[in-house]
């Protein structure tokens, strides 16, 4: 897909930006990791205190139909965690309502993106859950609820890449 802002190809199934920890847990050294966190692929507790679901963040992409997603990790409380890993196999999540969450990655261009308020919501026992940051000015936020263009879907496959 030829690019409007850049006139450069740019493919339309780049790779997606991905957080593997949440930062509060990836700043830690293996020793204190190995210590104080208990953690798959998709769940993560930090000293029995602090509950991280992995989720994915959608922005639409004005050029597509399907949405640019970021991996990230959110932060809630321990009964809204408990409820997820509950109904993590259910193939009926999607009905439970959302939960509110915060986001616990920080995003590159945007500075610090650790504790946006969002809403988490279950999609399914085979995908992730999505999250959804609450209105506001905020960028971020902006770029989900208005949309990116295919060269900005760009810009974050290239911080994947690293």
């Amino acid at each position: 897909m030829i690019c409007n802002e850049c006139g450069k190809e740019h493919a339309s199934d780049d790779i997606e930006l991905v957080f593997l920890r949440p930062d509060p847990v990836a700043t830690l050294s293996a020793e204190i990791r190995a210590a104080g966190v208990q953690e798959s692929s998709d769940l993560c507790i930090l000293k029995a205190e602090r509950f991280f679901v992995r989720a994915t963040l959608p922005l639409p992409v004005l050029q597509r139909d399907e949405p640019y997603s970021i991996g990230v990790w959110v932060e809630l409380i321990q009964p809204d965690f408990e409820r997820i890993y509950e109904l993590w196999d259910n193939p009926d999540q999607s009905s439970e309502p959302p939960f509110a969450v915060s986001l616990a990655n920080a995003i590159p261009t945007f500075g610090d993106t650790n504790g946006l308020h969002a809403q988490l919501q279950l999609t399914g026992p085979t995908t992730r859950p999505k999250v959804y940051l609450t209105l506001s000015d905020h960028p971020l936020a902006v770029e989900q609820t208005s949309g990116i263009s295919i060269h900005r879907a760009h810009e974050y496959s290239v911080l994947a890449n690293g």
